[in-house]
């Protein structure tokens, strides 16, 4: 506030004089005004920047977006010859059995083996942090998924 203060006062104190010698030099007083206030515009609106300086640079690569669809990712998601479970599929059952858990209030990263299983079925806690994902450990998950057991609780006893 006080930078504009003291910048009107400069206007005022350097204007005036230029304004009273145009008005010498035979130009009428309010177009010298109206020149000055037309060049102090000018001059405040090209002290501003145009540009967005905030971020960081440079900036980052934009994201590549994979081509194809998610169903012919997953068909070649289970090597034939070695019965590993890729990636894209584990990725995908990892969130279908976080998913679930979390209905009961647990997480996948954070809760026991016991916890897991008895939820999603016995072994299901296995095959899902087993570092190579087998086809048969990826049809116990899945199968525990499609229909897990319901816990006996006290108030369903």
């Amino acid at each position: 506030m006080r930078r504009w203060i003291v910048l009107i006062v400069l206007w005022i104190v350097l204007g005036v004089p230029v304004a009273l010698l145009l008005d010498f030099l035979g130009v009428p007083l309010p177009f010298g005004i109206a020149w000055i206030l037309v060049f102090a515009a000018a001059l405040l609106i090209a002290q501003q920047s145009f540009l967005d300086e905030s971020g960081p640079w440079p900036p980052p690569a934009p994201e590549q977006f994979a081509r194809g669809s998610d169903v012919s990712r997953l068909a070649w998601a289970i090597d034939a010859r070695t019965g590993v479970v890729g990636m894209p599929l584990r990725r995908r059952i990892s969130v279908l059995a976080d998913r679930r858990l979390r209905e009961h209030g647990l997480s996948l990263e954070q809760v026991d083996a016991a916890a897991v299983d008895a939820i999603l079925g016995p072994g299901a806690h296995a095959a899902l942090i087993v570092t190579e994902m087998r086809s048969a450990d990826l049809e116990r998950v899945l199968r525990a998924l499609e229909s897990p057991p319901v816990p006996s609780t006290p108030e369903r006893a």
